[in-house]
């Protein structure tokens, strides 16, 4: 069971801390201002946003539209830079910037502000969104049932960290029973974005323990 868990956090920090899949250098240094996000998310946080809903009981899963917006249309360096215009072109909107403001809040502090933003973006059509929603979910209960369907619905839609996510727990068989040869199927999926990418390098390790 320790053993488990140990994976099961490992994998998910991977999920946490890179922003799901999308091939850019997050490396970026938060701007040490007063106007910047180190300053403006636990403002935020503490003077929620009325336009912005709070995700306490919404699952990502029956959020997520039929259309799917431009995921790669965001930039970390501008939303890090510029906090407050992404977050208010969120507001009008603009599902990048939701997404790239959701990883900035993340990166600062991942509290509820981030995992909104994360959901806002999801709702708007950005699928890697859903996925890291789904995957602050897991964290807290490992197998929960609505990170498993939301997985399962990213990872239809070919969202690399999604199908590396419902393989490690079909691999597992927690919130799902075991099925290593669908497991197999979905962590091929992984490598959208190249053998680089961080979710290709756990969907192949992953299948290596498959083949074990």
């Amino acid at each position: 069971m320790l053993e488990h868990r140990m994976l099961t956090s490992k994998l998910l920090a991977f999920v946490l801390s890179i922003g799901l899949s999308l091939p850019l250098a997050l490396g970026q240094s938060l701007p040490n201002s007063e106007t910047g996000p180190e300053q403006r998310v636990p403002a935020l946080e503490a003077a929620w946003p009325d336009w912005l809903p709070k995700p306490a009981h919404q699952c990502p899963a029956d959020l997520m539209p039929r259309h799917r917006a431009d995921a790669l249309d965001f930039s970390i360096a501008r939303c890090s830079r510029a906090f407050d215009g992404c977050v208010g072109s969120c507001r009008s909107g603009a599902a990048g910037d939701c997404y790239g403001a959701a990883i900035v809040a993340q990166r600062v502090a991942n509290g509820q502000l981030a995992q909104a933003l994360f959901l806002q973006a999801c709702t708007l059509g950005v699928t890697s969104g859903c996925t890291n929603r789904a995957a602050e979910l897991d964290t807290i209960d490992d197998g929960n049932a609505c990170a498993i369907r939301t997985y399962k619905m990213a990872c239809d839609r070919d969202d690399p960290w999604a199908c590396s996510m419902i393989g490690f727990h079909l691999i597992r068989g927690t919130g799902v029973a075991k099925d290593p040869a669908r497991a197999r199927k979905l962590l091929s999926k992984s490598c959208k974005y190249g053998p680089e990418d961080q979710a290709c390098q756990v969907g192949r390790s992953l299948l290596k323990e498959v083949e074990h």
